[in-house]
């Protein structure tokens, strides 16, 4: 079992690295820094600091549901600080007080769902993917639901391993779900999935499919520092929500940049772009120094350490070259590197490359 654990900052590493360049490609983090549209915002409402912000998050669901269209409107959606808090509001509504509830999860995953779920007394039922491929099971998925599983988590590209499923799986996994358990699809590393064409589940949402998505401005937008994210769900599933979250749940300022945020198309085609590209390259320097990797439509790569290694020996050793990766969850063996630009990119391939020779003559 996988227990989430926070990384090291900057400071950190830089107080062990003297003076290199620190990278940091270990959060997913967007490298350009946040929208330019979105820092306007911000700056606009820091006089405003002394009031109140609004009660409800009424104009970000507004501007959420004219961003998609589609037909959804802004009762489609709810805010939360980042998709963290949008799972444990999730629980709170959904778990049954004085049951034993249970959740279903398909490891190797993001470890905060296993983590707000036991704070809450739930059990944590484990459907792992394929060990091989990271492939999720969507026949056999149901085969692990109780009558006490509240929700089910599956994510798409997923994290830490940046693997992706199609629309068959999705409405596999849709289709054999009972009545009593939720689905939480987890998608927010969802722009960066220039390469393949995801599930619409957009459409399971009009459909009035018993299905939350989750998204976050952490990522494309480069807001992590603000903790902002959404859910997209039927009007009755954000009802639900809304009865447990707290008055002046999101801050003016998180509010501001999320709703800048959504109007930067050229910012976000930038970022995309970038990413992708750089994802490209990546994947063909790891090929060049023969590194197992696995095929990401995320802003991450996820790869076995070299030469027979640990996950946590590559981490620090690439510390002392600057570079800040993060040993992925639930997998003592395998690294999750974030996709930055172009110049922390061949850092870490050059710190890896020194890596894999050093390595390979300790071991020859």
């Amino acid at each position: 079992m996988s227990e989430y654990k926070i990384g090291k900052s900057i400071a950190d590493v830089r107080a062990a690295s003297g003076d290199l360049n620190i990278h940091k490609m270990s959060s997913n983090e967007n490298p350009y820094g946040p929208s330019p549209k979105a820092i306007a915002a911000i700056s606009k409402q820091l006089s405003q600091l002394h009031y109140y912000p609004e009660r409800s998050d009424s104009k970000t669901t507004a501007a959420l549901a004219d961003h998609f269209g589609r037909g959804l409107s802004a009762a489609n959606f709810t805010t939360g600080n980042g998709a963290v808090d949008l799972i444990n509001l999730l629980e709170s509504a959904m778990f049954v007080e004085g049951e034993a509830n249970s959740i279903i999860i398909c490891p190797p995953c993001f470890g905060s769902y296993a983590a707000t779920a036991r704070l809450k007394g739930a059990t944590v039922i484990e459907h792992p993917l394929d060990p091989e491929t990271f492939a999720i099971d969507s026949a056999g998925l149901a085969n692990s639901i109780t009558e006490n599983t509240r929700l089910v988590y599956i994510c798409n590209p997923n994290n830490p391993t940046g693997s992706y499923f199609d629309q068959s799986a999705l409405n596999t996994i849709l289709d054999n779900l009972p009545e009593h358990v939720t689905l939480v699809y987890d998608e927010v590393y969802h722009h960066f999935a220039s390469q393949f064409t995801l599930p619409d589940a957009i459409q399971s949402v009009l459909d009035k499919r018993n299905l939350v998505i989750l998204h976050s401005f952490s990522k494309a937008y480069g807001l992590a520092g603000l903790r902002t994210g959404y859910a997209i769900a039927s009007e009755a599933i954000i009802t639900q929500l809304q009865k447990h979250k707290l008055t002046f749940q999101n801050d003016s300022i998180s509010m501001a940049a999320m709703q800048a945020a959504l109007t930067d198309e050229q910012f976000l085609t930038e970022v995309i772009d970038n990413n992708t590209q750089q994802r490209t390259w990546l994947n063909q320097q790891f090929d060049q120094l023969g590194i197992t990797y696995w095929p990401s439509q995320a802003n991450f790569i996820c790869f076995k350490a070299p030469n027979g290694g640990s996950a946590q020996q590559i981490v620090e050793q690439l510390q002392s070259y600057g570079v800040m990766v993060r040993a992925a969850f639930y997998l003592p063996n395998h690294v999750r590197v974030s996709i930055g630009q172009g110049d922390a990119n061949r850092q870490f391939i050059q710190a890896m490359s020194e890596i894999i020779t050093t390595t390979s003559g300790e071991n020859s």
